[in-house]
């Protein structure tokens, strides 16, 4: 059955490629490295950060998984889970659509009940059938799960527009999936096409700094455990970029112009990973072209013109 699921998962995404080119990468060799984080939770991180970070609530009732990375890393996620916690998983929630975050879903939960966004149900439906979401929701919702209160809530317009972060109220711990990546490796990835939006994560970034207790844990979507003075960090970078690329088309220079000049130097040891500066100029000009058509085109409809 397991394997059934990763040829009819790789069949689907040779059938059609998304807005940012999802494709399994090469896996041979990756590790589950497995670490304690508070109270209840775990986080299960693949080396090499070939996929997105796992969180797990272990405990008497079992296990519950934040994310599910690729499928053909199920057994070796599955042996870091037996290290942990005996139990079944019984839950499962996607973070948002992206294959290293869902692709493991139907590997993983055939015993469990898989939790998401309705729109992440809506977005999996287009590539991944046999991943979908068992229960969606709209804004929030709670699950009461080894003993603490963990609440699911979307926020919109960030990395896509079905991302949700996770809240474990008594182990003090915060799963952010791709809405924020920890660290300097890489610069924030927005997915245009999939309602993503660099204004909305510099909102949802500033909303999350203003949610988080300081004492708090965080689990990124990629990279190492970290904490609020992390996403502080990510925050300044967020006003000191947008910021900059803004004045620059406004001073009427091309995305080329803006790259060729990139980021103050203070910057220059972001980037050498996933997203570098050159791509996140570029995701930051994109977007704010797209938000500009938007207001042009909200603007000329309330002309005269547009009035019968």
């Amino acid at each position: 059955m397991r394997i059934a699921a990763i040829v009819v998962s790789l069949l689907a995404f040779l059938g059609g490629a998304s807005p940012i080119q999802e494709q399994i990468p090469n896996l041979e060799g990756v590790r589950i490295v497995s670490t304690h984080v508070s109270g209840n939770v775990y986080m299960l991180e693949a080396t090499g950060d070939v996929a997105g970070n796992i969180g797990v609530s272990a405990g008497p009732d079992g296990i519950l998984l934040i994310d599910t990375q690729f499928a053909p890393l199920a057994d070796k996620i599955q042996s870091a889970l037996q290290t942990i916690n005996q139990g079944k998983i019984r839950y499962i929630i996607n973070t948002h659509h992206h294959m290293d975050h869902s692709h493991g879903n139907y590997a993983l939960g055939q015993s469990a009940v898989i939790i998401g966004h309705r729109i992440t149900r809506e977005r999996l439906q287009e590539s991944f059938p046999e991943n979908l979401p068992d229960l969606i929701f709209e804004n929030q919702i709670s699950l009461f799960f080894n003993g603490e209160e963990i609440k699911i809530s979307h926020f919109p317009k960030g990395h896509t527009d079905n991302d949700v972060i996770v809240y474990f109220t008594k182990s003090n711990v915060f799963h952010l999936g791709d809405l924020w990546n920890s660290g300097i490796s890489s610069f924030p990835t927005v997915d245009l096409d999939a309602g993503g939006s660099v204004l909305g994560m510099l909102k949802n970034v500033e909303t999350l700094i203003q949610l988080i207790p300081q004492d708090a844990k965080i689990i990124p979507g990629h990279y190492a455990l970290s904490d609020l003075n992390d996403l502080k960090r990510t925050h300044v970078m967020l006003v000191d970029t947008i910021t900059l690329v803004q004045n620059k088309m406004k001073a009427g220079k091309t995305l080329e112009q803006i790259q060729y000049e990139g980021l103050p130097s203070k910057y220059s040891e972001w980037g050498t990973a996933y997203t570098n500066a050159t791509e996140w100029i570029k995701n930051i000009y994109l977007n704010l072209h797209k938000e500009n058509d938007i207001i042009k085109e909200t603007e000329a409809q309330k002309s005269p013109l547009f009035k019968k």
